[in-house]
Formats: structure tokens, sequence, C-alpha cells
């Protein structure tokens, strides 16, 4: 294959074989590569007519296809690249991000569509992603005949910075560590992509929705590549209905126009409608809606992590493979990620630091706070974020609004309730300006479904609190399960999306009465081994009966490093502290 290599937007029609491309990188000029792959007709061309204007000859998708993403500023062109990436995700697409100077590339790979090679290739592929509300984000300009995009790690002379491969977790990012990153070359190179071919299906079940109109509409789409849907659309029993209505109608959105997605529905639930135990229209009809119109207009999401769709995966599908390479490294996999941690400047969360102690929280490690009933431990937590002021995902199923909003500001601002009452009775401003980093949540959710929810954020967290994890939905009866479920699911989430977690569990009667230890947290022993760190919080009462001091302890820690205070509490902020020797602290 041949691509056309331009210096500068003048001096083009280059043409150097695909494989020689990478020649032209490392230069500090503007250098700009063809989006498409042509054959050596494209040569003749040129030289026939000295333009490519009116190019009438094949077009050949590039092993990348790269999406072209700006702004009225670099920022406002990342806000835009975290939206397409949810896009891409839900479409299962994988795709590498480039910071290309001024704004964003995101390549996604040709897979997706497996095309042959075509006169009108570029109108082809402009509909497809316009089909799936992709050009909600990207340039849809960008897919001409003759397109020119920036090469891979040259100089963009108007900026001044070069076009480099961004990790996934630096688009999260403040622009200004972006803009630093890529003030000069960098050594980070793109993944090779493959995906199933999400476009391919596309096409052909949208030529064939008037046969899907039909009462007898036949085999369901995505019988080969999807089995876990397959599965639900050949029908459940009565209790799974609703769940399993919810995960198709879910994943067909995505893929086919909305009357489609009807029509396929109302068949699905015929099929499962039962004389004495109805599915109605009018039910069908609500599930189609949240699935549309939930989360705020983005709709329910349920990728591979679902523990529905999990129980129901196949290593038959093609999508198991990419599935299971998430938790299966190499070496060379691992020496990657350290790579990217140290070159994307990734600093732990110095928490010890707070007290005049060594204890740091590495992004992907998930820290348990133990603690009887009515300890303080939420406050210890607020202090502690407020404190960071990281963006933080807190999900309080405790407190209401009021309380915890209450809170923020009385640690904040150091205001007494009288002088929140005042505030807000003179109506004042401002005030939110302070916790631009926090969102809360109250509502509860399986520990699958915290992933979709930071997921359509609109920046992602790099803090996330859970209080507590016994009030986390669980399709387990018994405690332990539910306990061990939310545990295993929170280390997955902190590990998958590179962020600390603290989780609050509470602990057992024993603990209560006899002191905590490595085994206190109530419900699973597991709780243990599924943290990184275990932190025992200890309140002291006084003469009052008030608490007036926390003891907070490190139980157990993979790194070397340990933590022992004594706090003191002072209405609602936690401060003074007094290191303790390690053995002293106890219930």
């Amino acid at each position: 294959m041949i691509k056309e290599l331009a210096f500068g937007v003048n001096n083009r029609h280059h043409f150097v074989s695909e494989e020689k491309v990478s020649d032209w990188m490392n230069m500090s000029k503007d250098t700009f590569m063809s989006l498409w792959d042509y054959d050596e007709y494209i040569i003749e061309f040129a030289k026939t007519k000295n333009s490519l204007s009116g190019y009438d000859g094949l077009l050949y998708m590039p092993k990348e296809l790269l999406l072209d993403v700006d702004g009225t500023n670099p920022d406002n062109a990342r806000q835009k690249v975290i939206g397409l990436t949810i896009v891409l995700k839900d479409l299962e697409i994988p795709y590498n991000l480039y910071f290309s100077g001024t704004g964003f590339h995101v390549g996604i790979s040709s897979t997706a569509f497996r095309w042959k090679p075509d006169k009108n290739l570029h109108s082809k592929v402009k509909n497809a992603l316009k089909s799936v509300g992709i050009y909600d984000y990207a340039d849809p300009s960008v897919t001409d005949k003759t397109r020119l995009i920036r090469l891979l790690n040259t100089r963009n002379g108007k900026s001044g910075k070069w076009k480099v491969h961004i990790p996934d977790n630096m688009i999260h990012k403040n622009i200004d560590h972006i803009l630093e990153y890529a003030s000069k070359p960098q050594t980070s190179m793109p993944r090779e992509l493959e995906c199933e071919p999400v476009f391919d299906v596309l096409a052909k079940h949208s030529s064939e929705e008037k046969v899907l109109a039909s009462k007898s509409i036949g085999r369901a789409p995505d019988t080969v590549n999807y089995p876990c849907i397959q599965n639900m659309m050949d029908g459940t029993k009565f209790g799974n209905r609703h769940a399993y209505a919810l995960r198709i109608v879910s994943h067909l959105r995505w893929r086919y126009p909305e009357n489609m997605v009807r029509i396929i529905a109302e068949h699905w639930r015929q099929t499962v409608d039962i004389k004495d135990k109805p599915f109605t229209i009018e039910e069908m009809d609500s599930i189609i809606e949240s699935c549309y119109e939930g989360h705020g207009g983005a709709g329910y999401r349920y990728g591979c992590d679902d523990p529905v769709k999990d129980k129901l995966c196949k290593n038959t599908c093609k999508l198991y493979k990419a599935k299971k390479s998430q938790s299966v490294m190499t070496a060379q996999d691992m020496d990657k990620v350290m790579a990217d941690f140290y070159t994307t400047d990734q600093k732990p969360l110095d928490l010890g630091g707070i007290y005049g102690q060594k204890f740091p929280i590495f992004p992907g490690e998930v820290v348990i706070l133990q603690a009887p009933p009515k300890s303080m431990k939420t406050m210890l937590l607020q202090n502690w974020v407020n404190h960071f002021k990281k963006p933080t995902y807190f999900m309080e199923m405790e407190m209401s609004p009021r309380q915890i909003w209450s809170r923020f500001l009385m640690i904040e601002r150091g205001w007494k309730e009288d002088e929140i009452a005042d505030h807000y009775h003179s109506m004042r401003n401002g005030i939110v300006t302070d916790f631009s980093w926090l969102t809360v949540d109250y509502g509860s959710c399986h520990p699958a479904e915290l992933q979709k929810r930071i997921t359509m954020l609109p920046i992602k967290p790099e803090i996330v609190v859970v209080d507590h994890m016994g009030l986390l939905k669980s399709q387990q009866r018994d405690n332990n399960m539910k306990v061990e479920e939310a545990s295993q699911g929170l280390m997955e989430l902190a590990v998958q999306n590179n962020i600390i977690v603290f989780a609050v569990s509470e602990i057992t009667k024993q603990a209560f009465h006899e002191g905590m230890n490595m085994a206190s947290a109530k419900g699973s022993f597991r709780i243990a081994y599924n943290a990184n760190k275990l932190i025992s919080v200890n309140p002291v009462k006084d003469a009052e009966g008030k608490i007036s001091q926390l003891h907070v302890k490190s139980e157990a820690n993979r790194e070397r490093e340990t933590l022992n205070v004594k706090l003191w509490v002072e209405d609602v902020r936690i401060t003074g502290t007094e290191v303790c020797a390690y053995e002293q602290i106890s219930s």
C-alpha cells in the first residue's frame, strides 16, 4: 500500500510505501501523511494532473483510521475526546489516543469495517460513523479522498507542540499536563488494534430491517459475535425477563436504528410472555425508554463486566480473548504498565504526609476503613478528600445531600450551622467553585455498575469513596458472599481504571468488644485480602460520652509503610496529631 507524504500543506505528492512512513517521524517541522491508503494509480494520477483534485482511484482502509477532534481550545477538545471514548467503548471498538499539537486524534482499527477497496469508501465510512454518533465529537470533514493528517512524533509549527501518543488515562488529566507531555517527542507507541466488524453488522442489518418487520423475524442479530446476548434472545424464565430485556435493548440501541430495536424487542417480549405472568407491552416500552433516556439521557450500558452477561459468556465469543486479556499480562505488558506509570508522572496520594508519616497510596489500590458504627469514619474520609482536592466520586448511601454538603462546607470554610444558614439566606454565590473536584452519588448499585457510573462522569475521578460496602447491591443471598463480591468488584475497579478506592466496612461484634485486627471486617475475611491497605478507625469518647479522639492505624499494607496516629475531633474537622508507637493503638 502507498501513502502520500506532505511537508507543510503546499509541499505534497511525495509517495512512499506504507512501511516506510515511520522513517519521517521525529521531524521538527510540519509533516503529514494521507488518511487513506492507495495503490500505484495515485502516483500516475498525480504525475498526469499535477494535482490530486478529482482523484478517481480506489481508496483502501488504513490499518488505523484516525478521527480528528478539535475544539475552541485544547481543553475543550479533551472533553470531546472523553465523550468519544464512551461511544467507542459502547461499540466495543478499541482505540489509540494522540495529542496532535492543538487538538486530538483518536485511532480506531480498520477491522471495525473490513470493507473492500472502493472509490467511494470515504463516503461509506463517513455515513457509518455518523450513524453511531461519532461525529457528535469528531470532525466529519476529515474523511475526504485525499485528506492529510499529521504524522506521529512530528512538530506542530503553530503551537510548537508535538503530535504524540498518550496513555488512555492521560486524557482525564489536566490539559497542562498533556501540553507539557507534548513539548517533545515521546517513545510511547500506539497499540495494535483489532475488533469485531461492528459496521459490517450495522450495514447488514439496516438493509434487512423490512425482513425483520414481518411476523416471523427469524434469528436475532449477533448470533456468533455476542453469545451472551444470543442466549438472552433465545428466551428466559420468569424472574429474569426484566434484567434480560434491559441488556438486550441496551446492546441493540448502539448498533441499530430505534425502530428496528423496537421490532426486535417486541418479538422477544412475545416469546417470554406468560398467560398467568404477563410481560406487557407497557413494561417493554418502559424498559426501552430507560435504555435510551436513563442516566440523564446517556442511556444504560452493560459491558462484558456486567455480572448477568458474564454468567452467559462463552469462550466462542470473539470478544472473549480481549475480555480476558485485561487481566492476563505478559512480562512485556507489565513492563509497559511500569513505563506508563513513571512517564506519566503518576504520584501517590500522600496520606501519611498529612500526619508527618510515610504512608503513600498509589493509583490502582483499594483502601478499606474498618470501624464500628457511628465512629466518624465518613467525616474522616470527607476531611481526607477535602485535603487533597483531587477529582473525587463520593458514593454516600447513608447521609442526605443536605447533611453531606453541610459537612463539606464546615470542613472547608470552618463554618457553624448558623453561618451556613446565613450564607444561603443571603444567597451568596461562589462556594461551589471550591468543590469543582467533587461529585456525590446517593444511589446504591451493584459493584460492576460502578464502572459504568464513573465512565459517564465529565471528568474521570482519581479517588472513589464507597460509604459503605455493605450497602452496595448484590445478587448474592449469603452476607459473606455479598461482601466478598463488593470487595472483589472494588479491587477490579481500582486496577482497571488506575484510581484509588476508599471503602468503609463495618466490623464484627467480636471486634467491637475485643479490638480490631485483619479479620475484623463484617461479612468476610476476604476483605483483608482484596484490600491493598486496611486501616482501623477507633473512636475514643470523653467523660461526657462524646467522641474526642480517633486512633487511626494500618492493620495491613502490601507495601512496608505503616500509619499510626491519634487525631483530635473538633466539630467536623479532624485536626491535631500525635504519632503513636505502633503497638500502643487498641480499641
